[in-house]
């Protein structure tokens, strides 16, 4: 899924049947923390699991509806996982790397993204209900199996730029590995999935936007997309089930 363009008015609607309970990871970052806010305004029960419980807000950390796990995921045995999905309809994963040496060059977070995404789904798969995966992927992932990605993707400007990225920064390879993941080793694993390809991410109120199956612009002309937009879709793969039936194992 590829979310662009916000025009403004559109109201978050919260009246829908609640699920039972969602499982954030990465709930305390710029689009995880809209995320777990949106989950709770409609009223669903959100487990967190966080590294800094301090970064949440007052209000969102006493929530009633919000149970805050404090730990790193990969700290986790796979049973302990395999608990916190109790309950849950969803896992969401909004995990990026933090904006320092460590964290986009350390060995220890060199593949943080896809590691946990292989943890999470290989404990999905002994849950005793169905749980669907959801990834916050990014933009500049381009679907190999898709003509129209190719294309979109084919200048060598383009081409350059996503060499360069790969070669100078560890985080986008691991952004990378995390969707080839999703697109290549869980499509006849029977867990169903969903990544969102966000452009260039903004702040910003919840408005209406658009969706797409496929890229649509160049690196170089993309559009922006706010947070609050991405964590909105998000909520709407968890509790509509249209929506969830419409971009089922697709990005």
């Amino acid at each position: 899924v590829g979310l662009k363009f916000p025009v403004p008015d559109v109201l978050i609607n919260i009246n829908k049947p609640a699920a039972m309970a969602v499982l954030v990871l990465g709930g305390t970052g710029k689009t995880g923390l809209h995320l777990v806010q949106q989950l709770l305004a409609r009223g669903l029960q959100v487990k967190a699991i966080v590294r800094s419980p301090e970064k949440l807000p007052v209000d969102v950390a006493q929530h009633s509806g919000l149970t805050v796990i404090t730990a790193k995921v990969l700290d986790l045995t796979d049973e302990a996982i395999v608990e916190h999905l109790t309950g849950c309809t969803a896992v969401i994963s909004c995990l990026g790397h933090e904006g320092n040496y460590q964290g986009m060059c350390g060995k220890a977070s060199q593949f943080l993204v896809s590691d946990v995404l292989r943890r999470v789904c290989r404990a999905v798969a002994d849950a005793k209900s169905p749980v669907k995966v959801i990834l916050m992927s990014t933009g500049l992932y381009t679907k190999p199996d898709s003509a129209e990605d190719v294309r979109v993707r084919n200048s060598c400007g383009q081409r350059a730029l996503l060499c360069l990225l790969s070669t100078c920064l560890p985080p986008h390879n691991d952004n990378m590995r995390a969707a080839e993941f999703l697109r290549t080793e869980l499509m006849d694993k029977g867990i169903e999935w969903c990544g969102v390809r966000p452009e260039l991410l903004i702040d910003g109120e919840v408005s209406q936007y658009e969706l797409h199956e496929n890229l649509v612009c160049s690196i170089f002309s993309a559009g922006q997309t706010t947070r609050a937009n991405v964590a909105h879709f998000m909520c709407e793969l968890v509790q509509d089930p249209s929506t969830w039936q419409k971009w089922n194992k697709k990005f």
